[in-house]
């Protein structure tokens, strides 16, 4: 039951990795584009990120195939081909390893009032083939607390050498007992 709150543990797993909280998208060009860190949508449809720059109001768009990856303080929201596919998909990223990296992405639940949010997570691979997934939602019932609680156990058999990682899942993990 305790590893329901894993979720808010993913968005926040990765502050670790940045010294300061900066806001930025870096382009395919290379190019540095600083945003507002309070004004961030992503349309998953449509593959479309919405930003505001720093000096500005007026709302910017981005494509997805035209970006790298978005730090939005300690968040790091990243485009991918997976196994080779030709479609890109844009996915929040949890922890970077040197042979691995663990993401997830959201889809709302169509057939539901709206209130059932499924989650995806993925371990990739150096070249962005899934090494495993984990398919699950935020119901409180048996079979979603049972599938949520592979969670730590995907974690710490791929990121075992990640020791700020494990150090983090553990230290959250002690603080719901």
């Amino acid at each position: 039951m305790k590893k329901i709150y894993f979720l808010m543990l993913f968005i926040s797993m990765n502050s670790f990795s940045m010294p300061f909280f900066e806001s930025f998208i870096l382009t395919n060009d290379g190019l540095k584009i600083n945003i507002k860190p309070n004004f961030f949508r992503i349309d998953n449809i449509e593959k479309i990120v919405f930003y505001k720059l720093q000096n500005s109001d007026v709302e910017s768009k981005i494509k997805f195939k035209d970006f790298d990856y978005i730090h939005l303080g300690p968040n790091k929201f990243k485009t991918y081909k997976l196994n080779n596919s030709k479609e890109i998909n844009g996915y929040f990223v949890l922890s970077e390893t040197s042979s691995k990296t663990l993401i997830f992405t959201t889809k709302p639940d169509e057939e539901e009032d709206g209130s059932k949010v499924n989650y995806i997570l993925y371990i990739l691979d150096l070249n962005n083939n899934i090494l495993d997934s984990l398919q699950f939602d935020n119901l409180k019932n048996k079979k979603s607390n049972s599938i949520r609680g592979d969670i730590f156990s995907k974690i710490q058999f791929y990121f075992s050498d990640c020791e700020t990682l494990m150090t983090r899942v553990i230290s959250y993990d002690n603080h719901l007992v």
